[in-house]
This record gives C-alpha cells, structure tokens and sequence, in this order.
C-alpha cells in the first residue's frame, strides 16, 4: 500500500488518464491508418482489375458463341442451300470479330492478354480461310459434293479445332485474370480481418490495463478514504482521524474530509455544552422537546414517509411533523407551525398536536380534527396553521384539509405536480369553517408538506422559494431520488440553504411521502 502511495506523487489523475489515453489512441489512429491506407490502394487496384477485367470475360464468351453460330450456319447452308444462312453466317462472323477488336483494345495494357486475343483473331482468320470461304465459294458454283468434302476434311476441322481453342483460351486467360484480383482482395480482406482481431485484443488489454490502473490509483485510495471516514463516525465523538492518501485529488479530498470532521467535532461540542446547559435549566422545555420528536412513525404497507425539524432558536421548534396509521389502514401525515418560538409556542404545539394524533388514530375525519383542535388552543394567544393528508392505497385518493398552511405539493411519476391549497382558515380562537379535496394519488406519486421556514428564506435578491420554486426543484430530480422520501427531503434541504442568505430565520419542518404500490 505504501509503495502504491508514493508512486507517482506529483501526477494528477487527469493526467494520467490523459497520458494513458493519448498512447493508447494514438496507436490505434496509427494502426488504423496504416491498415485503412493499405487496404484501400490494394481494394482499389483489384477492383479497378475485376470492373475491367467482369465485361471482358462476358465479350469473350460472346465470342466463342458468336463463332460456334458462324459454324452452325454455314452447315445450315451446305444441308439447306439456304441463302439466308450465308447472311447469317457473315453476320456471326462480323460480331465476331467485332467483339475481339474490342477485347485487344481492352487488353493493350497488357502483352499476354493482347497476345491471346490476336491468337484468337489469327485462328478464326484461318478458319475462314480454310473453310467457309471455300465452301461458300464451291455452293455459289454449284459444287455442293465438293464443298462437303472442303468442310469435312482434316485441315478445315483442325483450323475450327484451332479457333475453338484460341477462344477458349482467352476466355479462360480472362477469367483467371478477375479471379485473381478477387482472390487477391479476399486475402486481404483476410489480412484485415486478422488485424482487426489484433486491435481488438489490444483494445481489451488496454481496458485490463485501465482496470488495473483504476484499481490501484482511484478505488484503492477511495476504500482507505472510506475506511477512514468510517471509522471517524462510529467513533466515540468522531476522534478518529482521516489520513489523507493517494492521488491529488483524492488527498485533496481528504483533506476536507479531516477538516470537516474536526469542525463537526467542534460543533458537537458545543451543542453538548449547550444542551447540558438547557437540561440543567429548563427540563420542561427538554421534555417538550421530547415529546415533539416523532420517534415511532408507523409502517403502513405500500407507503415509505421521512420527516424533517429543525428549531430556528434553542432546540425547542414551534413546529411539528406527525404521521398516524388510520383505523382504515390509510395512513395520516400532519405540518404544523406554531406562531412564534421558544416555550410558549412548544406549549401549544404540544397540546394541538396531541389532540390531532387522538382523532386522527380514532377515525375521525380530517376537518372535524381540526375543528376539535381549534376547541382546544380558544383560550391561546398563539394561533396555528396545520395541514393533514390521509393517504388511502385502497381507494388510490389523497385526502387534505389545509388549516390557513403552506400548500403541500403532490408530484407524479410523470413529473406533474399539484398544490394543496388552504381548505380553512388558519386554527385560532376566533374559530372557523373548514372542508376537505381529495384527488388522485398513484403508486410513484409523492407528496411532500413543508412549514414556512422552508419557502419565506430569501437569496441574495432578496426573493423568497415560494411552494411553485418547491415543486419544481422535485420535479428536477431523478425518479430513485423522488421515490426515496429521505433523500428527496436531503437534497431538497441542501437546494434551499444553499441559495437562502437568511436560512435561520424560521423553524423548518418537512415531511415527504411515497406511494410503493
């Protein structure tokens, strides 16, 4: 491990990243251009070899055939004394030796196929001479006993011997010539094939090589950075120090890591002094706050809910987050904000969430449990805003009553969001008439509620969040993030006080809640 350490101290992982980039690329481009480059001169030239050579071939079969019609027709007319097959004849002849004028133009660049082709033009020559000018000759006459004895005879058989063959040759000579160049460009092709096949073994040993690297340089230095970390939070007041390792910039990151966890340490033990202090003066403030924190949210089959609170002065918040399984199985989530802050806000916060959680497990409905709450705060000076949500798997319904609150904000898994709007006025011991709206509410959809310390904080241009800025930061999150209601309330938390300049200017309290199925 020390030894990985120390190797390459002062090179950065982009560098080396780039550097080992940089090799492997450029030997691939040279390969690759060397291997393309080759291959396209060499497809060109049998190409061009195969496109020339494709049409000759063709013209001299059509010269073989052209000469066997010449034959056949000067038979015909021995046998038939047909005029017409002396036309026909001359006619065969001409394309003939049409046809091999054009294959010893095509073949100039070439002795051997010129060759070939002026054999065959000499032998259809003497084939002429030997045979058909006599016995058109003899028939023109009259002398057709004759003439059959001129065609039959040795000499006239071998100069059609002799034509046959010279055509057959060059016919042949061509066809070898195309085949080739094909032969030539598949064995290339071949060649490339291997090539390729090298490359792709070089690509994978440079992936291996890759692997090796990223072991070595980023997941080993991260897993003792991890380790480090571990160890300073299950410590016993975080002691444990974070030994910066590895690359640059993975020390620089353990560097933050170690200064982080001496200031958190700082910061625990300030708030221990401050929280012996509050134990030691106010223990009813400390059993108040006690009795705020929700520490038995229930478990209700095809819903996942977190909460959130935080105390903008001491450690006692006038607000407060409740969730409440329903006698129907339907599951009941409140918000509510206190005005005001310190004791007398937690006192009534105490009371009214009390008196919520007992109609709400009692099955009583959402507006008639806040009319009994405002009964019990009619002598307060404090007044509260609140709103419930009963969330039913069975009838796929979300239920509210929003008591003079901050909408509470529903998006779906297709991203589309809605407010809960006030249903009522705020609660207080002026009394009032609320109701309840419900509307759809599916598996993936999330509803998350939320205390004005959340939406009142300001930027630097001195703007509030507002609840619509709210739900179109949920709405930028992935989906795992929006279906984890912890995680979405963390980043939702971390977007907020990151713009906030005034963020400790209220108690903030949210609640977020997932329907599974």
């Amino acid at each position: 491990m020390l030894a990985r350490r120390l190797a390459f101290p002062l090179v950065t992982l982009r560098t080396r990243t780039l550097l080992a980039s940089g090799i492997a690329l450029g030997a691939l481009v040279i390969m690759g251009i060397v291997v393309l480059a080759q291959f396209s001169l060499t497809a060109a030239t049998n190409i061009s070899i195969q496109d020339a050579m494709s049409p000759a071939v063709e013209v001299a079969a059509d010269v073989s055939l052209e000469q066997a019609r010449a034959s056949g027709h000067l038979s015909d007319y021995l046998l038939m004394q047909r005029d017409a097959s002396v036309d026909d004849y001359r006619q065969s002849l001409g394309r003939a030796t049409t046809l091999l004028d054009e294959l010893r133009t095509k073949t100039a660049d070439d002795p051997g196929l010129s060759e070939l082709v002026a054999s065959a033009l000499a032998s259809q020559r003497a084939w002429v001479k030997a045979d058909g000018e006599p016995v058109i000759e003899l028939m023109e006459q009259g002398k057709r006993t004759r003439a059959i004895r001129v065609t039959s005879s040795e000499e006239a058989w071998a100069a059609y011997d002799a034509m046959v063959m010279a055509s057959n040759t060059l016919h042949d000579a061509l066809n070898q010539k195309r085949n080739d160049a094909a032969d030539s460009l598949a064995g290339f092709t071949r060649i490339l094939g291997v090539t390729l096949f090298v490359v792709g073994i070089l690509v994978l040993l440079g992936l291996v090589l890759f692997f090796l690297g990223l072991q070595m340089w980023v997941l080993t230095p991260l897993l003792a950075l991890r380790d480090d970390i571990m160890r300073a939070v299950r410590s016993p007041g975080h002691t444990s120090p974070i030994r910066p390792s590895g690359p640059p910039e993975i020390r620089a990151v353990g560097a933050d890591a170690e200064t982080l966890r001496r200031d958190l340490v700082s910061e625990i033990d300030a708030a221990e002094a401050a929280r012996e202090g509050l134990m030691q003066d106010a223990p009813v403030v400390a059993a108040m706050q006690a009795e705020l924190a929700l520490t038995d949210a229930p478990v209700v089959p095809g819903f996942r809910l977190a909460g959130y609170m935080h105390s903008a002065e001491g450690v006692v918040a006038g607000d407060w987050w409740d969730a409440i399984r329903r006698p129907d199985g339907s599951l009941a989530l409140v918000v509510a904000d206190v005005s005001g802050h310190g004791a007398g806000s937690a006192i009534t916060a105490v009371r009214v969430r009390s008196v919520l959680r007992t109609a709400l497990r009692t099955g009583a409905a959402l507006d008639e449990a806040v009319r009994v709450a405002a009964a019990a705060c009619a002598e307060d000076d404090n007044f509260v805003t609140a709103i419930i949500l009963n969330v039913d798997r069975t009838t796929g319904m979300i239920t509210w009553c929003n008591a003079g609150h901050h909408p509470a904000i529903t998006v779906t898994r297709d991203k589309d969001s809605a407010l809960c709007e006030p249903t009522g006025p705020l609660i207080s011991s002026l009394g009032g008439d609320w109701s309840v709206r419900t509307r759809f509410f599916s598996p993936g959809d999330v509803v998350v509620a939320f205390t004005d310390g959340l939406v009142e904080s300001r930027n630097a241009e001195g703007e509030e969040l507002e609840s619509a800025a709210v739900g179109q930061l949920i709405r930028a999150m992935d989906g795992p993030v929006r279906e984890n209601p912890g995680e979405l309330i963390t980043r939702l938390m971390a977007q907020a006080r990151h713009r906030a300049v005034d963020w400790r200017r209220d108690d903030v309290t949210i609640i977020a809640a997932v329907r599974e199925y």
